[in-house]
């Protein structure tokens, strides 16, 4: 495997294990919030992982262009980048 691969699944492992962990924290209604017993209380936080999903996909798409060196850059911006547009989606949908 080259540098490039490598460091798109570092990259793909570490930002959707950050993507699930804090759509999961947010979902759970924080420590403050979750008084109830239900397990998810604001489930609408739940879109930050289709977002980075779709995120992760375009960064596919992105890497499988023909000269990747720049392109690869771009692919670790988008992934990460939609983990907050992700949670600003989930505070619009909950308010």
């Amino acid at each position: 495997m080259n540098k490039m691969k490598v460091g798109y699944l570092i990259n793909t492992v570490i930002s959707g294990t950050m993507a699930f962990l804090i759509s999961t924290f947010f979902a759970q209604g924080t420590i403050a919030e979750n008084y109830t017993d239900k397990t998810w209380v604001a489930p609408e936080f739940l879109w930050i992982l289709p977002i980075w999903g779709l995120g992760f996909l375009i960064g596919l798409f992105v890497y499988r262009s023909k000269s990747p060196g720049i392109y690869f850059f771009v692919s670790v911006l988008v992934t990460w980048a939609s983990i907050p547009a992700g949670i600003r989606l989930g505070f619009y949908l909950a308010t």
